[in-house]
This record gives structure tokens, sequence and C-alpha cells, in this order.
């Protein structure tokens, strides 16, 4: 067998195993900053929605010591307080 037969032939050889790993490099570090850009969006959004939302002019307060709260999506207005001790100071003045 010739030298350049044999040269062919591992060319040959070693073709197909190249083409399974022949991903490029850059073409990986693209997908990789595709997914870092993708994690950080959803990480931003989801931070986003667990700050509460301003109502402008709107402050509330405790209905027992008068502390200005932070707003709350769920509950507005009158009916809240701001600790374990303020509400049992209000439960207290129920009975």
């Amino acid at each position: 067998m010739s030298t350049l037969h044999m040269a062919v032939q591992l060319a040959a050889d070693e073709r197909p195993s190249q083409e399974v790993l022949g991903v490029h490099r850059s073409w990986l570090r693209t997908k990789v900053a595709e997914s870092k850009t993708r994690m950080a969006s959803k990480v931003t959004e989801r931070a986003k929605s667990l700050i509460p939302m301003q109502r402008d002019g709107e402050t509330d307060a405790c209905m027992v010591c008068g502390r200005t709260m932070r707003p709350a999506g769920a509950v507005r207005g009158e009916g809240r307080v701001c600790s374990p001790a303020c509400a049992r100071q209000w439960a207290e003045g129920l009975s």
C-alpha cells in the first residue's frame, strides 16, 4: 500500500468523527451567551414581580399605631397592622 493511499484512507476514516465533533467553538459561545442572557432576563423579570407596585399618592398605615407601611397588592387601605404586637392590641380592643 502506498503512502498516499494510506493517507487518503486515514483521512477518510477520520472524517466521520470530525463531522460529529465538528461543532465550531464560536457557535457554542453564541449559544452559551444566548442562554445566559435568557436566564438573566428571567431572573430580572421575577425580581421585578416581587417588588410591590407603588400606587400614586396612596400610602398604607397601621390601623393601631399609624406607622407607614409598604403598599401591598392584595390588601389596600384600612384594616392592616404592622406587627404581631399591634394585631394583639387591636384584638384586645374588640373584646
